[in-house]
């Protein structure tokens, strides 16, 4: 099973380095905004999810959107996206999280 916690700073391994390769392109995009400084090049606007996986576990950062929400909804559009590139469709349905929410 798989156990999920929520935080603001790496707390272990994997999340460690998915820091590690936010915090590289962080520096990336500042010097991107160097060479194109006095253009009208916006520049803040690029968010990454990162993901990573061992034998032992998984970890995912969301960098740069506003809040985790955005992040889900950009995750489920490529998700949608992977799977037309190979010929498959990807469908969401919604689901009642309770038996009260069903109709007969």
């Amino acid at each position: 099973m798989i156990q999920s916690k929520v935080s603001d700073e790496p707390f272990d391994r994997l999340t460690n380095l998915c820091a590690v390769m936010t915090d590289a392109l962080d520096e990336a995009l500042e010097v991107e905004r160097e060479q194109n400084r006095g253009s009208d090049t916006d520049l803040t606007d690029v968010r990454t999810i990162v993901f990573l996986e061992d034998d032992e576990g998984s970890g995912i950062v969301t960098h740069g959107y506003p809040d985790t929400k955005e992040a889900m909804a950009s995750l489920i559009m490529h998700l949608k996206a992977i799977f037309e590139t190979q010929g498959m469709t990807l469908d969401f349905i919604g689901m009642p999280d309770s038996p009260e929410g069903l109709t007969p």
